[in-house]
């Protein structure tokens, strides 16, 4: 019998705390949950810190854009055509999103392989390895987390040793003068968007278009802040948007919608012969729902272009 009374004591005192343990638990995922909950709306809430620089960072931004400007290349080299920088493009755009590296990154890699490419002289079979370097140079600068030297190599479908990787590397940096926080489309586009207060997807068409522009060798130099209204354009020319081109847009981005035509006619056709093309890398990646199909609308018409 006391053998009993004392299982039973035994019983109720590891029920006494696992109770207590329990009750210890929930209220820590309830307060974790309301601690959470109360840094979400305080986070929606409160003002973007830099909003009152912002007119003046873009204003910069403007000023030094024609230093991070690339001139066209390829009459230096008889073997690095268009056609192989797109096809590498197409490369980098693919394992950028595989990897799910942020967009900064994207548009680092492709300023970083330009620019090098544009003031040193590679031999053609080198030119995979570039594109790697700007890549994995871009994501250390970029990315929180960087991905491994392996993972990008495996994806590049290189056998390139550590040692070679990195002395590549340290030839791009020096050519470059280790100067890599020059604006690219990117930090322009971010403000169009944000000032026009645009749609998921107007914002999803114009990201399109930006990496679209990546790829066209027509466009390697125009000036960022051109290339990034242009894309803002011709989207909303896409849309049907009206009007094409608002007031707010010309004041923020400084230019008028005549100066965009020229460039939105290129982004134009590269939408149209994107479907057909065999480096479509863009193209099937806006076709996905993620980014609501947006590479599926027909390629914009508007008459103004034909006059």
């Amino acid at each position: 019998m006391s053998k009993k009374i004392q299982l039973m004591e035994v019983l109720c005192n590891l029920l006494y705390r696992l109770s207590k343990r329990l009750s210890f638990i929930f209220l820590h995922c309830f307060f974790a949950f309301t601690k959470l909950f109360t840094k979400q709306v305080s986070f929606e809430k409160r003002t973007d810190p830099f909003e009152e620089y912002a007119e003046d960072i873009h204003s910069f931004y403007k000023l030094v854009e024609g230093e991070s400007r690339t001139h066209n290349y390829f009459g230096s080299y008889s073997r690095i055509t268009p056609r192989v920088r797109a096809s590498l493009i197409n490369l980098i755009v693919e394992v950028h999103q595989k990897l799910c590296l942020s967009p900064e990154t994207l548009y680092l890699t492709v300023f970083i392989f330009d620019r090098f490419l544009s003031q040193e002289c590679v031999v053609r079979v080198e030119a995979k390895l570039v594109g790697l370097c700007a890549m994995h140079i871009a994501s250390k600068y970029e990315e929180v987390y960087k991905p491994l030297l392996e993972d990008f190599s495996d994806m590049w479908m290189l056998r390139y040793g550590t040692s070679d990787v990195l002395k590549m590397e340290k030839r791009i940096l020096n050519r470059l003068e280790w100067c890599l926080s020059l604006p690219t489309p990117y930090m322009f586009l971010v403000r169009y968007i944000k000032i026009e207060k645009v749609d998921k997807e107007t914002e999803c068409m114009i990201f399109f278009f930006s990496e679209l522009a990546l790829m066209q060798h027509f466009l390697i130099e125009l000036r960022p802040s051109l290339l990034a209204a242009s894309c803002v354009y011709v989207a909303r020319c896409t849309l049907k948007k009206n009007p094409l081109w608002t007031k707010t847009l010309q004041h923020c981005t400084r230019y008028s919608e005549p100066q965009l035509i020229e460039c939105a006619q290129i982004l134009r056709y590269a939408h149209s012969q994107a479907p057909k093309s065999i480096m479509n890398a863009v193209y099937n990646k806006y076709s996905h729902e993620m980014f609501r199909k947006v590479a599926l609308y027909a390629p914009a018409e508007v008459e103004a272009w034909n006059n």
